[in-house]
């Protein structure tokens, strides 16, 4: 990493660009696009205006008059840095220690976009490369990416490219699909009164117990759904398998009050393969199961249906991608889906064959505290797109 990239990654992670809030979005793209324009870069920006803020979406193209065009798409907003004192290092300052770099979004995935233009930048200078480059840097991807990559594809730009590198995602495989992911609420209802009376009124929480226990079973049923794609290392099984988590309980107010509600949220993920429509059928057929079985009435909301995506490995640039990855990091990597979802689908949705690779190691406390960035993993995303697009 030379001085132009740290001072680039400096200036952007000093902004909190987190996606509950939207604030300094503009501020932010600003920067990108001095940096881009630096790089020789065109850049332009397509801003979605979503909720009456700005959502500035910037495409910075390198067309070197290639009959081919690779997007590399990646996002700067961030998750919010949630508990400033638990955090050993400021979150909006870029601290440096030996090789590894922290802050907030330092590695999702804002040194992930550094990475992506000093690359461009790079090819720009050394004018080797044998692609056009179209670098896609948006914000809301940690919210679903609607006013982001999926405006730049199915909005009024309609950006299209033949093969898209996602850099968003982790240093230790090379990355040819993803996760679907259902989200929702069971509600159970029971009847609220004096906790002094509980003999008259129907305890939420009471009920919700044996529900919950009956949905448990759903997590082995998952389990048996697998997938063409394999896992990532380190997984317990070694193809990519469906999963079920029930993450939030809510229930109560007061202690002398008898609750007549309780919320079970829940995060089911899907192979590649499957259809959520499906899934989601599935889910309401076992809940009824359950419902039948326990005698609780209880409501189903669907919240999140997103389709996992996945790319042929046979196709050229996975091939060729693959490839390099593998020459410039580590023959022994694998190629594998990721167990978490991503922009990918998107380009998967209109055509465009997919492989994603990135900086986010598993350990590197990505929406935890202390966020941190490997130097050698940037670098390596960064001479992965260069070597990449001169090989192409």
């Amino acid at each position: 990493m030379d001085n132009w990239e740290q001072q680039f990654l400096r200036e952007i992670i000093q902004l909190d660009t987190n996606s509950e809030e939207k604030k300094n979005y503009m501020e932010c793209s600003e920067v990108i696009k001095k940096y881009c324009k630096e790089g020789g870069l065109k850049v332009e920006v397509f801003d979605s205006k979503h909720d009456g803020k700005p959502q500035p979406n910037i495409v910075a193209t390198l067309d070197v008059g290639a009959p081919e065009t690779v997007l590399v798409c990646t996002h700067y907003d961030v998750v919010p840095a949630g508990d400033f004192d638990a955090w050993t290092r400021p979150p909006f300052d870029l601290t440096i220690e030996g090789d590894k770099l922290y802050g907030r979004g330092v590695t999702d995935c804002k040194g992930n976009l550094v990475a992506s233009v000093s690359a461009a930048k790079a090819l720009a200078e050394k004018g080797k490369s044998k692609v056009n480059m179209k670098l896609l840097i948006s914000p809301n991807e940690e919210i679903g990416g609607e006013w982001g990559i999926d405006y730049l594809i199915n909005g009024p730009p309609k950006i299209r490219g033949d093969f898209a590198i996602v850099a968003d995602s982790g240093p230790g495989y090379v990355s040819v699909g993803a996760s679907g992911v259902i989200g929702g609420t069971i509600t159970v209802h029971g009847q609220q009164g004096h906790a002094g009376y509980p003999f008259r009124f129907a305890n939420a929480i009471h009920l919700a117990i044996p529900l919950l226990d009956g949905m448990l079973g759903y997590i082995d049923i998952r389990k048996k759904v697998m997938s063409e794609y394999p896992a990532p290392p380190g997984c317990p099984f070694q193809n990519l398998w469906g999963r079920f988590s029930m993450t939030i309980l809510k229930a109560g107010s007061k202690t002398n009050i008898i609750p007549g509600k309780a919320e079970v949220s829940f995060d089911c993920r899907l192979i590649p393969e499957e259809n959520p429509d499906e899934v989601v059928n599935d889910i309401e057929n076992y809940l009824n199961q359950v419902k039948e079985d326990t005698g609780v009435d209880a409501t189903l909301e669907i919240k999140t249906k997103v389709h996992g995506w996945g790319s042929d490995r046979d196709n050229k640039f996975i091939k060729a991608f693959y490839g390099v990855v593998k020459e410039v990091v580590d023959p022994s990597l694998q190629i594998a889906a990721d167990l978490g979802g991503n922009d990918g689908h998107f380009f998967t949705a209109v055509g465009i064959p997919t492989a994603c690779y990135g900086t986010i190691a598993d350990d590197s406390n990505f929406h935890g505290i202390d966020e941190w960035l490997d130097v050698k993993d940037f670098d390596n995303v960064r001479d992965v797109i260069i070597r990449f697009a001169e090989s192409c």
